[in-house]
């Protein structure tokens, strides 16, 4: 692992996502871990969490959508800083968005025990058709952490996600007025995993049916820099890598949409691999490859 340990310091290349890693993130949208964090770290977390809930609810000072307390939790925990600045975890955010990215929000999320409800469909900030900067380009994306300190079971609602569902152009409300879909997941599991998401991942909150409180910790990070060529990219053009994306390409296809998501998809392995399509040796490109 890299020797330093300050937020600002540059991970070493063998320590980044590897290309395997990488082409499952633009598949998927988004990856899990539950190996990055020591335990007694986490624990450490949990107890600041459990002192952040008074009743079925989060104390005023640590609600996150207040103007004038964006960090909220982040600033209250030190753990849960250290947390965010372990190298493995900076590791994987420097694949995806660079070194030193923008802490744009966080927030600590609860749903109480016994809460039956569950939240609808969404996509944080807008989806992939809200209004971007001038200089934005097309494949631009943030990063939005899901951490969760405690073993979260599927009854207990952990957040819903669809994967795949990144490559789709919607706005946040189109998608509200669904209910299941094929392929969804919970990110159900031990506790001290992380996941590492797209930011136009759909995704919900789902229905506590259990005792206790569910926590999960979310990070919106935004890059600093052009998202081409941050993770270990050795092999991003071999056999391997080539038959995975054959493998998989109906993997995501929601409504049977392969032929134009499949495309995109490619393009955006290609920017990201910092390979422009016309040099391509690979045969990537080739759309008959995907479809």
């Amino acid at each position: 692992m890299a020797t330093e340990t300050k937020a600002t310091s540059i991970i070493e290349t063998a320590d980044l996502l590897s290309v395997g890693q990488m082409a499952q993130f633009v598949l998927d949208g988004y990856l899990e871990f539950d190996n990055l964090i020591p335990e007694e770290l986490n624990q450490a977390v949990y107890e600041d969490q459990l002192r952040s809930v008074s009743g079925s609810a989060l104390k005023d000072e640590f609600r996150w959508n207040q103007v004038d307390n964006r960090k909220a939790f982040y600033d209250y925990s030190e753990a849960v800083r250290e947390v965010h600045d372990l190298p493995a975890v900076r590791a994987v955010l420097q694949s995806l968005v660079g070194p030193n990215p923008r802490h744009n929000h966080s927030a600590c999320h609860i749903t109480p025990p016994h809460k039956q409800e569950s939240q609808s469909w969404h996509v944080d900030g807008g989806g992939r058709r809200r209004m971007r900067l001038k200089n934005d380009h097309p494949y631009h994306f943030d990063v939005l952490t899901a951490y969760f300190t405690h073993d979260v079971p599927y009854e207990m609602g952990p957040t819903l996600i669809l994967p795949g569902s990144h490559m789709r152009h919607v706005l946040g409300g189109d998608i509200a007025r669904y209910k299941n879909i094929a392929g969804q997941k919970r990110l159900e599991g031990k506790g001290g995993r992380i996941a590492f998401i797209h930011d136009a991942i759909w995704h919900c909150a789902q229905p506590n049916q259990t005792d206790e409180t569910r926590f999960m910790f979310k990070i919106r990070f935004n890059p600093a820099v052009p998202q081409q060529q941050l993770f270990n990219t050795e092999g991003w053009d071999n056999q391997e890598i080539r038959n995975y994306f054959l493998r998989h390409r109906h993997k995501n296809a929601l409504t049977g949409e392969t032929a134009a998501v499949g495309p995109d998809m490619v393009d955006w392995w290609h920017y990201l691999c910092g390979v422009e399509p016309r040099h391509d040796p690979s045969g990537l490109r080739t759309h008959g490859d995907i479809a």
